[in-house]
């Protein structure tokens, strides 16, 4: 991983993960100082960060605007913190940045574990798209499934839309 990866990786973890950093009560102090001491270590002022767009914010964006899957996209954007994180770790030799670096992993290690639900959501997403879908016995299953499929997404997509009404109603 270059320093420019670097560079937006700390910069983008307190704006991804915690929201806007050190305006939220959720991150705790010590977090929060090791993100201020990575910033620092790994310079993330600089003006060439901004080039290319943003790692992570275009794909939260989505998040509050999808039902369900929001849990999806957090757990994978919190596995691609830790992958980064831990190669970070790996190849930092300055022992204050391994040491914040550490505590900021364990808090996306409790992250993850918060939405595994997502996880197994995304263990199923992979095995149907291995599903082959010119197989004429997948063909025949299909068909066979597909009233029940048909049904259940059917109720999800009226429930859905009660909800929506629901909320256009109880807004100011």
């Amino acid at each position: 991983m270059n320093s420019l990866q670097s560079l937006l990786l700390i910069n983008a973890i307190g704006l991804v993960t915690f929201g806007c950093v050190y305006s939220s009560e959720v991150i705790s102090d010590y977090v929060k100082k090791g993100i201020l001491q990575l910033e620092e270590h790994y310079k993330t002022n600089d003006p060439a960060l901004a080039g290319g767009g943003p790692l992570f914010l275009n794909v939260l964006k989505y998040v509050d605007k999808q039902e369900g899957g929001d849990k999806i996209l957090l757990s994978e954007i919190v596995n691609v913190y830790i992958d980064i994180l831990k190669n970070m770790k790996d190849t930092t030799e300055d022992q204050l940045s391994k040491n914040s670096i550490q505590h900021i992993y364990s808090e996306m290690e409790r992250l993850r574990a918060k939405f595994e639900s997502g996880m197994s959501t995304l263990k199923e997403l992979k095995k149907l798209w291995e599903i082959k879908k010119n197989d004429p016995i997948v063909q025949r299953k299909a068909m066979l499934e597909l009233k029940q499929v048909l049904e259940k997404a059917m109720r999800i997509k009226i429930k859905n839309v009660q909800k929506r009404r629901r909320r256009r109603v109880n807004s100011p």
